[in-house]
């Protein structure tokens, strides 16, 4: 979702089931290394199309 629409993250977070968004955020960040906006940021623009 991070990727594929343009929603808040807090949105992204709560539909994702968490409640917190510092627990998603943290959450995120250990299992990719980077956090949900950092991850948007480095995404963004580098879509390939084939």
């Amino acid at each position: 979702m991070l990727i594929d629409t343009t929603h808040p993250i807090a949105e992204i977070a709560y539909k994702c089931g968490f409640n917190n968004i510092a627990n998603f955020n943290r959450t995120f960040k250990s299992k990719k290394g980077c956090t949900p906006k950092e991850f948007r940021e480095n995404y963004r623009g580098k879509s390939i199309f084939i």
